[in-house]
């Protein structure tokens, strides 16, 4: 090996996890297969290890897929923060009098903190993300059907958290550009959705299809994009998916 190898290598941190054995080119100070404390490696360790691997980590960086992580989590609650003051806004100057502006800042915190707790335990988005959209779905009508049925749940709430859903699933698609045909799967469930809520406007069950309507294209306009743009991945996805 070069002295300016050398010199370039004895920089490198490099960890092992005791119980995994794995090798980490990174300082996280845990593993991210275990979570057990990590170890950094000696200058003669790792020496022999770019020797024998080179440049390339035998395991992925993910301290650097978290860093985006965390950084799209930041956005997220800007994102609900500029959301609920909308939705307050909303319940201000409609002509529902119910505080439901409450409830849904309360079922987007729930949302965020659970997203944040999968950062922390990074392990599949696009399922998890559905599941909890539908539970503060269901949570919402829930409460909405309890307190009188004002319609609020399904003419602004819902939408909205579907608007959000949208937005999540772009930020993650970007984060995790390789899987992100992954996704799709949960933007044709918001586009069902919001379907679901236009129907209801035209069976009268609910007075205003503003925010469903806003749904449905956003929705309908990202799945296009997707398809046209998307290529083999796409074909692939709903391929799997449908068995077409």
């Amino acid at each position: 090996m070069s002295t300016t190898k050398k010199q370039m290598n004895s920089k490198r941190i490099i960890s092992r996890c005791p119980n995994c054995n794995i090798i980490l080119f990174h300082s996280g100070e845990t593993c991210p297969l275990c979570h057990c404390v990590t170890q950094e490696t000696e200058k003669e360790e790792t020496d022999r290890i770019i020797d024998l691997f080179g440049d390339d980590a035998p395991y992925p960086d993910v301290e650097g897929r978290l860093r985006k992580l965390r950084l799209a989590l930041r956005v997220i609650l800007l994102i609900f923060v500029l959301a609920e003051l909308l939705m307050i806004l909303i319940n201000k100057v409609t002509t529902v009098s119910y505080p439901w502006s409450f409830i849904t800042g309360v079922a987007l915190l729930y949302i965020y903190l659970s997203l944040k707790y999968w950062v922390d335990h990074d392990s599949g988005f696009a399922s998890k993300v559905g599941l909890q959209i539908m539970i503060t779905i269901c949570l919402l009508f829930a409460i909405d059907s309890c307190t009188g049925m004002r319609g609020w749940a399904l003419q602004w709430a819902i939408p909205g958290v579907l608007l959000l859903g949208d937005l999540v699933v772009a930020l993650l698609m970007i984060i995790n550009r390789s899987r992100w045909q992954s996704y799709i799967l949960l933007l044709l469930l918001t586009g069902i959705i919001s379907l679901f809520l236009i129907i209801l406007y035209f069976a009268g069950r609910i007075e205003s299809v503003v925010m469903p309507l806003i749904c449905e294209v956003v929705t309908c306009l990202y799945l296009f994009v997707l398809i046209l743009f998307g290529g083999r991945k796409a074909e692939h996805e709903f391929s799997r998916r449908f068995h077409i």
